[in-house]
């Protein structure tokens, strides 16, 4: 997971501090990116979760094609996506540091709304527009 993902993490970053709304979802990403990769590989309690509920095949569906074509699998092999998310975050809950609990309990609603309404980045991309939208109506 570790060789070709960071160059293709980093267009993600970027794409997310171009939209309204996406700069803090971007600080919380590179806030805690490290400490997550961290935990899948030096942590055995998150690496089963991870690999049990089939994380990297997750991944690497996504980083076979160009960034802002991402389509994440809404399943693999029985596991659905929020499975996965579900499970991560439980594991990462108990085994990561404080500030990533709370980013953690902060976003997962968010992060499982994502997950069940988009088909792709560009959808999440999307979806940060049209929210901010209302809020630049008005001003």
């Amino acid at each position: 997971m570790n060789e070709q993902p960071p160059m293709k993490l980093e267009y993600f970053e970027a794409a997310l501090r171009k939209r309204p709304g996406g700069a803090p979802l971007a600080d919380d990403f590179a806030t805690h990116v490290e400490e997550v990769v961290s935990l899948v590989n030096q942590n055995r309690r998150v690496a089963v979760v991870w690999h049990r509920n089939h994380g990297p095949t997750f991944v690497r569906a996504a980083m076979q094609r160009a960034p802002c074509e991402v389509a994440v699998p809404k399943e693999v092999d029985g596991v659905t996506l929020e499975m996965l998310l579900l499970q991560m975050a439980d594991a990462l809950q108990r085994h990561g540091s404080p500030a990533l609990r709370r980013t953690i309990a902060e976003r997962s609603l968010e992060v499982l709304r994502w997950a069940r309404a988009c088909t792709s980045f560009s959808d999440l991309l999307s979806d940060l527009e049209a929210r901010a939208e209302p809020a630049g109506a008005n001003a």
